[in-house]
């Protein structure tokens, strides 16, 4: 009797390794500025007795420079989180371009933390094991989330009942000192208005408009009534300006590319040597050659952030 050679494959009744995505889910009550989040989560919502299984959940929040996340960005990266057990949601945050001041970038990171919480059991989510992860634009306001756990002043009327308090922080090259980094704006802008005559008509006419359009996104996000930058509220958005003696902070990993030309690199040293002061549990990575996103990632960062997590969760 000839034999016909088959493989075999035990089956997978966990279903580990697998995620699914729950799409543009609505997380906020406003009427106007409607916000969503993309959730993915594990493929084993319940166990083996019909139970519902509850996972750890991470919140990420992709840069933007403020203005409104580009929320798929980094879906396929965070599904290899979803796969080995944890909740995923990517949120957005309203937009300095629609005219939204801050700190409202940051009430939406905090309204997004507590919707978890109140619907964490229909999304599978321990409320008790949550934490925060951004990027850039987006790292700073997870620092801050972590820096004003419960302050009343960024708190809305959306699921009041619910804390904002997170267990980790996960910062990739934010922008910590937004003191320096608005004074270099104005430094640049200053500069390009004196080489303007340099231009063709043309040239200055798109130039010119270009740093109009640059001076109104100022406004919108930390002007005050008199056309001036609010530098009160500029140091408000600065989380080495919030790290305070009297208080203590969830723990913290800290990542930046050494060629970044966007946010320099000693920003994040800075605030890694001012968390270790303070006594907060921090750990630091240097990306040898890493710039602002792009060759910044790596499986091994991957890795080293998953590493980190696993920790804290």
């Amino acid at each position: 009797m000839k034999i016909y050679p088959i493989r075999e494959i035990e089956a997978n009744p966990t279903q580990e390794g697998f995620a699914r995505m729950i799409p543009d889910v609505t997380f906020t009550k406003r009427e106007r500025d409607e916000l969503q989040m993309q959730i993915l989560q594990p493929w084993a919502l319940t166990d083996e007795d019909g139970e519902n299984r509850l996972y750890p959940a991470v919140v990420f929040v992709q840069g933007s420079g403020w203005t409104f996340p580009q929320v798929h960005f980094e879906i396929p990266q965070l599904s290899q989180l979803a796969r080995q057990g944890y909740v995923v949601a990517t949120i957005t945050h309203r937009n300095l371009e629609d005219g939204h001041r801050a700190p409202a970038y940051l009430e939406d990171v905090k309204t997004a933390i507590r919707f978890l919480r109140a619907h964490s059991e229909d999304l599978h989510i321990d409320p008790k094991r949550l934490g925060i992860w951004g990027t850039s634009s987006g790292a700073n306001a997870a620092l801050l989330a972590a820096l004003t756990i419960d302050d009343p002043k960024y708190k809305t009327d959306e699921w009041p009942e619910e804390t904002d308090a997170i267990n980790f922080v996960v910062d990739c090259f934010a922008p910590v000192d937004t003191m320096k980094l608005v004074k270099r704006f104005e430094v640049s802008v200053n500069t390009a208005k004196e080489s303007l005559t340099k231009l063709s008509i043309e040239e200055q006419e798109e130039q010119t408009k270009a740093l109009a359009s640059l001076q109104t996104n100022l406004q919108n996000f930390v002007g005050s009534p008199d056309g001036s930058v609010d530098m009160a509220l500029v140091r408000e958005l600065s989380p080495l300006e919030r790290i305070d003696i009297r208080k203590t902070y969830p723990p913290v990993l800290i990542l930046h590319g050494d060629q970044d030309h966007l946010v320099e690199y000693e920003q994040s040293l800075k605030l890694y040597e001012t968390f270790k002061d303070h006594g907060t549990e921090v750990e630091m990575i240097r990306v040898i050659g890493g710039e602002h996103e792009g060759n910044f990632w790596s499986q091994e960062v991957l890795d080293a952030i998953w590493e980190f997590i696993a920790r804290h969760s």
